[in-house]
């Protein structure tokens, strides 16, 4: 779909007028308005298919609290800001704690809308930090948890697209004030958009190559990176953890401001297959990144998700590009690596599913820098647990963490010596219909105004090459540090 938008439709103002105005809702609200505790209230109609990060930039940061998540070859993109309700979690638990706010916090919403659609309702956006302690820094604005729930919610699914409008109301709300209030609110966001119209030209800036970008790394960082390997290689041999993921962080300062829209659009087109995502909360720090990891996607009871791990750069030429994938398909270093995610994967879903299926061998995953070993599980749920239970037993995979697990990540923050933050937790979305996706925040970023902390990591085995296991890193920083000189405004 092309980014030029020369005039919005006014379309889902005449919806909304009429989907307030009708008997059904009206009965609808006459039944719930006595009988309910305060809460939220939920109405959906259709929009015009437009793209969703588009209307994010349009919209601007109004309070400062936005979110977007896209993967481009499955053409289904969400965006949302405003938010009406936050979850956001500082100490310990941030798995039990978020699972049961966001329980109660759903059961209070109510819901109505004529469109018959799994993405049709109430939404929490959000996501955790990798592991279960408080952030410092640049990180503490999001707390080691966030989910808010957005005022709006925008999904693009295919040829189709929608938006849910979410406000608080009492029992004893007038009726003509909720009618006229979710009325108004269409008719003023259009106006909004229609006005800010040009700023979608933004997208296609010919800002490129060129912004100065100063690089804050030198010859120190690469040698702690060398010895940290080697100091991990150590501990394998000593039988203290069979794998561990040791990430590093590559902190850059621009000239100007960075757009995260900007960003996330340039990564999105040169990496259609990757999971593409903003977060940002309160107009502070913005985290952002396109990653090509699945955690979960949720479908009721049906649960998919991939071991993702072992990977090889992409050949400049055809030949070179198989002859690298040949290499992967045969490397002993990241069939082990990979097993080791698949078990993993395997032992924490073997309690909670009736059924799980996934191929006999991995198969190759390709991206524009980078190719991995793959192999997609699915699952069928045994009860009916929510996505952040569910979220809860799958992080961290030892694609990002390790083998053991617990040896692993006793000995990770000592290595790195860096705060990972959010940096490979959990990022995504559920809502009241039982369906969520979460990827895993790697190839991610945090942005703060004119400051850029990009992270990037590689699993470690016995016969791991340190010099080797740099190059990795600074492969998988490439998209990012590419993005980025198209991204400053």
């Amino acid at each position: 779909m092309s980014d030029n938008i020369e005039k919005i439709s006014t379309a889902p103002a005449t919806f909304m007028d009429a989907l307030v105005e009708s008997d059904r809702f009206i009965r609808f609200y006459e039944s719930n308005r006595f009988r309910s505790e305060p809460g939220y209230l939920t109405l959906c109609v259709p929009f015009e298919n437009i793209d969703p990060l588009a209307v994010l930039e349009l919209n601007g940061e109004s309070d400062g609290t936005r979110f977007f998540w896209e993967r481009p070859d499955h053409e289904m993109a969400i965006a949302a800001g405003n938010r009406v309700a936050l979850i956001r979690n500082t100490g310990s638990n941030r798995f039990e704690n978020v699972s049961a706010r966001a329980n109660a916090l759903m059961s209070k919403v109510r819901y109505f809308s004529e469109i018959n659609h799994s993405m049709a309702g109430a939404h929490l956006v959000g996501g955790f930090s990798f592991f279960d302690q408080p952030l410092t820094g640049a990180w503490s604005p999001l707390g080691n948890a966030s989910f808010f729930l957005p005022e709006w919610l925008l999904v693009r699914d295919g040829q189709f697209s929608m938006i849910n409008i979410t406000r608080t109301w009492q029992p004893d709300d007038d009726p003509d004030e909720i009618r006229d209030w979710f009325s108004g609110w269409m008719h003023r966001f259009l106006e909004r958009l229609s006005t800010n119209i040009e700023r979608s030209h933004i997208l296609q800036d010919e800002a490129g190559p060129g912004r100065s970008i100063t690089r804050l790394e030198s010859d120190r960082d690469r040698n702690r990176w060398i010895n940290n390997v080697e100091l991990a290689r150590d501990d394998i041999k000593n039988n203290r953890y069979r794998k561990i993921v040791i990430a590093r962080d590559l902190r850059l300062r621009t000239e100007k401001k960075v757009s995260g829209t900007k960003l996330v659009h340039y990564l999105r087109k040169e990496y259609p297959s990757c999971y593409s995502f903003i977060y940002q909360l309160n107009g502070d720090a913005t985290f952002l990144g396109s990653t090509p990891e699945k955690l979960l996607s949720l479908q009721s009871q049906y649960v998919k998700t991939e071991a993702l791990a072992g990977s090889i750069s992409r050949g400049i030429t055809a030949t070179q590009d198989a002859i690298n994938e040949k290499k992967l398909l045969n490397s002993t270093k990241d069939q082990e690596e990979h097993a080791y995610v698949l078990d993993s994967i395997r032992e924490k879903l073997h309690l909670i599913t009736d059924s799980l299926e996934h191929a006999p061998r991995p198969v190759i995953k390709k991206y524009a820098n980078v190719q991995h070993l793959c192999t997609p599980v699915a699952a069928s749920l045994s009860s009916e647990m929510n996505a952040v239970d569910i979220v809860a037993r799958l992080h961290p995979t030892p694609a990002v963490g390790g083998y053991p697990e617990s040896g692993a990540l006793d000995h990770i923050q000592e290595l790195e010596q860096i705060e990972r933050g959010w940096y490979a937790g959990p990022i995504g979305w559920f809502n009241t219909n039982r369906r969520a996706e979460f990827s895993v925040a790697i190839r991610s970023g945090l942005v703060r105004r004119k400051h850029v902390q990009f992270f990037a990591g590689c699993g470690i085995v016995e016969n791991s090459d340190p010099a080797a296991e740099w190059e990795e890193t600074r492969i998988k920083f490439i998209p990012m540090q590419k993005g980025l000189e198209y991204a400053i405004e």
